[in-house]
């Protein structure tokens, strides 16, 4: 950079923030917001004004966020939602707690029918916490640490075009200079790196996750650096998914997550109920937060396909088999070269081992199918093989109000 570069660099940064903080100002002077007994009124526009009127009746969910940088401010962020389709109507970038207090109760009395002064605080109750030692199981067993060495890959892919060439030429020269050992090295302390940055996004998403019962409610809170509370109408809830990943199968932990109606795209729709619990306490603790349900099956259904385990392995083998001579055919007519013993060898017990696998995975599949039902739910365990998902379709009553799941 030559001298009048670098003398015009700082001017055009405090520029660039002043602009900045002019144009917040301004969005925020046109956002005005009211509310009174029955619904929520807020204009915003500059040039195109709106105008959106939201009966606090309408409102399915609400989102506070707190990220650690509106902690000193006591300020919250938070999203509305009427139509249940995950995406808000309304977003406060920032609100005071007193508030988002007040709109939320606004929200329970329209809801609920029940006349109260405003400085009543309705009484909730803890229904589930998830505990630090079952948080940090979850967090090891979740391979985050993979996707934290894919984001500094990732990081690095980007720094690296920007870096000057000399500085470039300085790493480039690091790295060729360095033996396999040094490589190595390198390697593992990237992946704890990884690890490292994959188990604190997963810590500091759920660590100390609440649910709490507030009339037909749920009151659900987490987060560490940026706290976030949510709350879940229960007659919302259509389907009840609990899923278990392989190495989650080992440590016997399972994950909740939860449908809710009025969703067209399950992605939106899918909400984190229970981040870990331990399998053997999965029902009591379901029956503790979904108080009204039922979760005692009444009858199983047996599949009526008999040696259904024995034609889903035979298919695996002769596919796997199949497999194996076009790869044979391949080497034989390609690189003749390695019909060597020893290759061979190799080849074999690498089949073997993939054929063991394949033979172990399904039967898994079929064995762990189940169907039941009671007049409340339909279970359906599905798996994979190591993984196991079970899906629970229900019949939700609560305080006179009737949903049906499909």
């Amino acid at each position: 950079m030559n001298e009048s570069r670098f003398t015009y660099f700082p001017i055009i940064v405090i520029v660039t923030l002043l602009l900045l903080l002019l144009s917040a100002w301004v969005q925020w002077f046109f956002f005005i917001f009211e509310f009174d007994e029955h619904e929520l009124t807020v204009k915003k526009g500059i040039f195109n004004k709106n105008q959106l009127h939201i009966p606090f009746e309408r409102i399915q969910t609400i989102t506070r966020t707190i990220p650690f940088y509106y902690q000193p401010f006591h300020v919250v962020r938070m999203q509305i939602d009427t139509s249940g389709q995950g995406k808000p109507d309304v977003i406060f970038d920032a609100l005071t707690i007193k508030q988002a207090n007040l709109i939320e109760q606004k929200r329970r009395v329209a809801q609920n029918s029940i006349q109260k002064e405003f400085e009543t605080i309705e009484t909730t109750k803890l229904q589930y916490q998830v505990t630090t030692k079952e948080l940090i199981v979850y967090t090891l067993t979740s391979l985050g640490g993979l996707g934290g060495v894919v984001v500094l890959f990732t990081i690095w892919s980007q720094v690296d075009e920007m870096l000057p060439k000399n500085l470039k030429s300085s790493f480039g020269d690091f790295f060729n200079h360095q033996s396999v050992t040094g490589l190595c090295i390198l390697f593992v302390l990237t992946v704890i790196v990884g690890i490292f940055i994959g188990f604190f996004r997963i810590f500091n998403r759920y660590f100390n996750f609440k649910i709490k019962h507030q009339n037909n409610h749920l009151n659900i809170s987490r987060g560490f650096l940026a706290h976030k509370t949510m709350q879940l109408k229960l007659n919302r809830i259509q389907t009840i998914q609990l899923r278990q990943t392989m190495l989650r199968r080992l440590v016997r932990l399972v994950s909740v997550n939860v449908l809710l109606s009025a969703s067209q795209d399950e992605k939106d729709a899918q909400t984190v109920l229970i981040p870990v619990a331990s399998i053997d306490k999965i029902m009591t603790t379901l029956k503790k937060v979904l108080t009204s349900i039922d979760f005692d099956v009444d009858h199983w259904q047996v599949s009526n396909i008999d040696k259904a385990a024995w034609y889903q392995v035979r298919f695996s083998v002769l596919r796997n088999i199949f497999i194996m001579t076009l790869v044979i055919s391949v080497v034989m007519f390609y690189f003749p070269s390695m019909l060597q013993r020893s290759y061979m060898l190799l080849f074999f017990i690498i089949m073997m081992v993939i054929t063991a696998i394949l033979i172990l995975k399904n039967t898994l599949t079929i064995t762990e199918q189940k169907l039941g039902f009671n007049q409340e739910l339909v279970y359906i365990q599905r798996s994979n093989g190591f993984a196991r998902k079970v899906i629970i379709f229900v019949v939700i009553k609560f305080k006179g109000c009737e949903k049906a799941g499909s």
